[in-house]
């Protein structure tokens, strides 16, 4: 029997980028060529799972955490995705945390000090390794920027009308229920005829947009129905900036939609040509960006591949096949960037 090289920590959430992640990760391992074993699935990240895992990863070489914290000292290499911008923010943002629940303001020192203890730190894009190292300057030799894996389950097809889909669930760090309404107004002053498609429940929204009559309500959908949707629609809203990555933006550019998204470097380097780009919160730009939802974008399915994905993340790239990655300081160097 081939022994397991890489033990990976899949604990935590569930829900929304975690686990539209994990379905990636299940795919990747369900071949069975990968030298991996995934502990935690279905577990809560709590602070006696955090213990319990260093236990579980028995002697592995390599350990990597999906879930923001890095192992403390199991494995000869640790590696960690972190993927949650809520827990760098700026200073300038750190009213934000107010609205949040007390469990996630106690994550941030302890995603923060454990850091310290990873020899690679993955991050979604660009701007996410900034926020780590500005808040974590000491491990800004250690970040690789690697954009989320996003898998297509088919091409588009073919529907009747013209509808927006808005894969946002409504949160008091998402700034979509204000962008909401200047869709809306953007939608009736161009006198367009598309309806909006949203993921989330009446109650999550005010009541006047609840009922909107140009407003289709889905509720959270799990991965495989909500990927449905997205081979219908003819174009996505996501006015989001507190992001991490944007899988809407990456989700985008794989099916080939044009994607309304604020113009920000984020948003050009994820979404790369389907980004149609507007001002916030400006009703004259979102009207002008409307105009141009119905230029062709070209599909790319393969811009975030799932298997080039965790041939990195899991440092096998720089390994020979069943061997786990060199974790010599110089390969790490020659693996990470600032």
């Amino acid at each position: 029997m081939r022994q397991t090289q890489i033990v990976i920590d899949a604990a935590g959430g569930s829900g929304g980028g975690a686990g539209r992640l994990k379905t990636e990760l299940d795919a990747f391992v369900a071949d069975g060529t990968a030298p991996v074993r995934v502990i935690g699935r279905d577990r809560r990240l709590t602070a006696s799972w955090l213990v319990r895992r260093e236990v579980a990863a028995g002697g592995a070489p390599v350990v990597v955490a999906l879930s923001n914290v890095s192992f403390a000292w199991r494995g000869a290499e640790r590696r960690v995705l972190v993927h949650n911008a809520l827990h760098f923010l700026a200073p300038a943002e750190e009213g934000l945390l107010k609205v949040q629940p007390r469990s996630l303001r106690a994550q941030i020192p302890v995603v923060r000090n454990l850091l310290h203890r990873a020899d690679v730190i993955a991050v979604p894009c660009s701007a996410m390794a900034a926020r780590v190292a500005d808040r974590v300057p000491a491990v800004r030799d250690r970040l690789l920027v690697l954009a989320n894996p996003v898998s297509p389950v088919g091409p588009r097809l073919p529907v009747d009308g013209v509808s927006i889909l808005v894969p946002v669930v409504p949160s008091p760090f998402k700034n979509v229920v204000a962008e909401l309404r200047v869709l809306l107004a953007a939608l009736d002053r161009r006198r367009h005829p598309a309806r909006i498609r949203m993921t989330a429940h009446p109650h999550e929204l005010p009541d006047d947009l609840a009922r909107h009559p140009r407003l289709d309500l889905l509720g959270q959908l799990p991965h495989h129905e909500l990927a449905e949707h997205w081979r219908r629609a003819s174009a996505v809203f996501f006015p989001c900036e507190l992001e991490s990555f944007g899988y809407p933006l990456a989700e985008a550019r794989v099916y080939g939609l044009p994607v309304l998204a604020p113009g920000t470097p984020q948003s050009r380097e994820i979404a790369g040509g389907a980004l149609v780009p507007y001002d916030l919160s400006d009703l004259d730009s979102l009207a002008d960006a409307l105009d141009d939802i119905d230029r062709p974008v070209v599909a790319e399915p393969d811009a975030f591949e799932r298997g080039a994905y965790f041939t990195r993340l899991l440092g096998l790239d720089r390994a020979s096949p069943g061997r786990p990655a060199d974790r010599s300081p110089a390969a790490t160097a020659r693996a990470v960037r600032p």
